[in-house]
């Protein structure tokens, strides 16, 4: 059924941006646990800035597809 090979594959994208999410948190405080803190080497920190900038981009574009998934099943749930 392709609607449930949709909706596993959402819940996929929901999975994958928490995980984003959460790497993204912890790169940012430049932290890897709580007290436990990273060194990022000279010539990695702008490597490191765009990484970051492509995940959150990656984090906004699964927000999108998200939200258009659960609009989409808001609206079938109401038709019937």
């Amino acid at each position: 059924m392709p609607d449930s090979a949709y909706a596993v594959f959402i819940e996929d994208c929901r999975q994958e941006r928490a995980h984003l999410a959460g790497l993204i948190e912890a790169l940012e405080g430049v932290r890897i646990s709580p007290g436990a803190r990273i060194s990022i080497p000279g010539p990695l920190i702008a490597p490191t800035a765009a990484t970051l900038v492509a995940f959150q981009r990656t984090v906004t574009e699964l927000n999108t597809l998200i939200d258009a998934y659960d609009a989409g099943e808001k609206a079938k749930s109401i038709s019937e």
